[in-house]
């Protein structure tokens, strides 16, 4: 899957500059950027959809009953909860060095204790406070709700496929219509408060991608759509209201899912972002703690001057890098092996317990 591989990683890249960009807002490059990168929180639905079609691709016809789907949620939580505990304690820390008087904060509102059990259970993209801890967590939360769901998706996909059209549909269909009725903000703009409800068109539309895929890798293929797509997306997305940029969005994902189904390459493909795509997890999680630790507590040597977090910016996109290769290989990647060994030896029967009387177990192995 080399196009959306390298998606992803573009996406994360994304949306550090959409983050980082508003930590040197006083300058006048920051609000150039700000002002012209808003869209890029959009790229957020483009894991979304990622995310529906790697685990249908995975999963699809594999989670029938109940210990299969118990498997299934602890291997996305083996690998989704580590870094999330481990950013949250990073938070926490500060929270109490804050308290006690040991550092000083200028947010205190961003480490209030009564979303703590939001965040600890993944629910604070349902009724979570908003931007506190480390906030791009939100997704995760949101990305928890549709795997919990997925297991129901599958049993209508395996029934019918064509159930799964409403599933993409019904969602977008009914936030479009809360926000009609209610009058409130855009539901591409949902995170701690409806997040879920934002996450679950673009999953179900990954899901619907992989159900179709046959049909997909038959469509007639226009050479440059997807990479001028995405180009165009990146450098003027900032005009198109924000629900055509959300389609525009959707639209890349789907036209990646195409070429990589049709196996058909692309200046995209051939420039090989997908070599970075397993530090993607990493980069999006952890560039809102370096950014505390460079662009925060680092610029205060700097007297907090505009131009001093300015030139922060390349130490904190090395360190970011640094440390994403890291944590994926030294941590992520350990706990989740651990973590999914332990399930295994909890819960899968053992293969002696099978073998006919009579039989010599070196045989059976």
């Amino acid at each position: 899957m080399r196009h959306l591989d390298g998606l992803r990683i573009i996406a994360a890249c994304a949306v550090v500059v959409l983050h980082y960009a508003d930590y040197v807002k006083d300058h006048p490059a920051g609000r150039f950027m700000v002002g012209h990168t808003l869209h890029f929180n959009l790229f957020v639905d483009l894991f979304f959809v990622v995310s529906g079609f790697v685990i249908a691709s995975q999963y699809l016809g594999k989670v029938e009953d109940l210990s299969s789907v118990g498997r299934f949620i602890w291997r996305r939580l083996a690998r989704i909860y580590p870094l999330h505990l481990a950013t949250l304690a990073f938070y926490l820390a500060i929270a109490a060095a804050a308290y006690f008087g040991l550092a000083k904060t200028d947010n205190p509102a961003r480490y209030p204790l009564s979303d703590v059990p939001a965040q600890l259970l993944l629910l604070h993209a349902f009724d979570g406070q908003r931007l506190t801890f480390n906030f791009p967590s939100w997704s995760l939360s949101a990305e928890m709700f549709c795997y919990l769901l997925f297991p129901i998706t599958a049993l209508l996909a395996a029934r019918r496929k064509a159930l799964v059209i409403p599933l993409v549909v019904l969602p977008a269909l009914a936030n479009s219509v809360y926000v009609a009725a209610t009058g409130s903000e855009s539901w591409a703009e949902w995170i701690n408060q409806g997040g879920i409800f934002r996450a679950l068109p673009g999953f179900n539309l990954g899901v619907a991608c992989y159900v179709f895929r046959h049909h997909i890798a038959r469509w007639p293929i226009v050479p440059g759509t997807l990479t001028a797509g995405l180009a165009l997306f990146i450098l003027l997305g900032w005009l198109l209201p924000e629900m055509a940029a959300l389609v525009a969005v959707y639209a890349i994902a789907v036209l990646a899912i195409q070429h990589d189904l049709s196996e058909t390459p692309t200046i995209l493909s051939r420039l090989r972002f997908d070599r970075a795509s397993a530090y993607t997890y990493s980069c999006y999680m952890l560039h809102i703690p370096v950014a505390t630790v460079v662009l925060t507590v680092g610029a205060r040597y700097l007297a907090g001057t505009p131009e001093g977090k300015l030139t922060l910016l390349p130490v904190a996109v090395a360190m970011l890098a640094a440390l994403s290769i890291l944590s994926y290989r030294f941590f992520e990647t350990p706990l989740r092996r651990a973590l999914n060994s332990a399930f295994d030896r909890q819960f899968t029967p053992s293969t002696e317990a099978t073998v006919p009387a009579g039989s010599s177990q070196g045989g059976a192995r």
